[in-house]
């Protein structure tokens, strides 16, 4: 089936086609495709609404692209990392109603089950790239780190050392971290664990953001993106937070201090 890649708000996607539009008409796409995408780096204060309604412009006029779904995703992280989450789950309910692609919906239904996931158990179980199993389940009395990340996200780059900082301090009180790579490449993954000494065990599923069984299923939008799960196996503190920030270590010391419950 044949591929394209496009630059989407939140990055470049390659998106399978069923058929390509002819040059004209993909050349139009672009072109208001462009506009929108400008819109919502305006930084105006309605400027993700002006985008949403642009992504459904483009999805009315070209139904059978994907890249109208995807914009109408990216719209739904920006209102989540704009804290309008009222407006992130109306849009998210929009998109699981819609003619959209599986993997788009599906990723809307990740999406709402994780905002609706605060204080409930989370499952989450994978043979690491090390060879061990990691399961949820097994940790719990451990305070969980739970990192969405890649190697070519240089966000998520630059937060490493800090995160190692908070690995070597809180590990022994009971902190452990576990990463889900976007990469796709495997040997590229696994230089840059061993050129960087990451302790802590690796999700690697080789497959596109949209594919990844763990960004689809917990709707994550981009990376880098953390969330916790306390010591009785409860999801927590869901954000867009980077160990940079002033309160990271606040939050770790906090979910280490709470009690397990019986």
């Amino acid at each position: 089936m044949p591929q394209r890649e496009f630059e989407t708000a939140s990055g470049n996607i390659t998106v399978k086609a069923d058929s390509p539009p002819d040059a004209d008409c993909f050349k139009q796409f672009k072109e208001k495709a462009y506009q929108w995408r400008q819109n919502l780096k305006s930084g105006l204060p309605n400027a993700t609404d002006q985008f949403v309604e642009g992504a459904w412009l483009l999805i009315g006029d070209f139904p059978d692209e994907a890249y109208g779904y995807l914009y109408i995703i990216s719209a739904i992280s920006s209102y989540e990392s704009c804290c309008e989450s009222a407006k992130a789950r109306s849009l998210a309910e929009e998109l699981v109603a819609s003619s959209a692609p599986q993997n788009c919906k599906l990723w809307a239904k990740g999406f709402l089950n994780r905002l609706d996931a605060g204080g409930k158990p989370v499952e989450m179980q994978f043979v690491a790239l090390d060879g061990q199993l990691v399961d949820l389940k097994q940790m719990r009395g451990k305070v969980v780190l739970v990192e969405f990340w890649s190697t070519r996200c240089g966000a998520c780059v630059k937060e490493l050392p800090r995160l190692k900082e908070v690995w070597d301090k809180f590990h022994s009180q009971g902190l452990e971290i576990i990463a889900i790579s976007c990469d796709k490449d495997k040997e590229v993954l696994g230089k840059f664990i061993n050129s960087h000494k990451i302790p802590w065990p690796q999700f690697f599923g080789g497959k596109n953001f949209f594919d990844n069984k763990f960004t689809v299923g917990f709707g994550i939008g981009g990376v880098p993106h953390i969330f916790f799960v306390d010591r009785n196996g409860l999801f927590r503190f869901d954000r867009v937070l980077r160990p940079s920030d002033g309160q990271f270590e606040k939050i770790i010391s906090m979910l280490l201090s709470e009690q397990i419950n019986p």
